[in-house]
């Protein structure tokens, strides 16, 4: 069973809230495209870039989203990233992310990053 704080942070009856086994990787993959590189002192190279938005071009974009979240949540095994500009809001980049952990397919998470 895997366990962790949740993310983002939160405090319930005066302790810190755990995530466990499936929602953590969920927050995990999260954690990972809403931070930037070098925010964490010790892991600076943990996170995403979000200067890659501005190519504006969608297959590197979701490139970047694949080697992040495989770089950094070991516990995804394969990863597929669909990904475009929002058509609803500016600003905003749409992200499908298909994913398995520990061979089972898990719901697909639908993420809109700033851009």
């Amino acid at each position: 069973m895997m366990r962790g704080l949740t993310y983002p942070l939160s405090i319930e009856n005066g302790n810190l809230t755990v995530s466990t086994n499936l929602g953590l990787v969920e927050e995990h993959i999260i954690s990972v495209l809403e931070t930037r590189p070098r925010e964490r002192v010790m892991r600076g190279s943990y996170g995403f870039d979000p200067k890659i938005f501005s190519t504006l071009e969608p297959n590197a974009i979701n490139a970047r989203v694949h080697k992040a979240v495989m770089k950094h949540v070991p516990e995804v095994e394969e990863l597929e990233v669909r990904g475009r500009v929002s058509a609803e809001e500016e600003g905003l980049y749409d992200i499908l992310l298909l994913y398995k952990v520990q061979g089972i397919p898990q719901p697909p998470l639908n993420l809109s990053l700033n851009m």
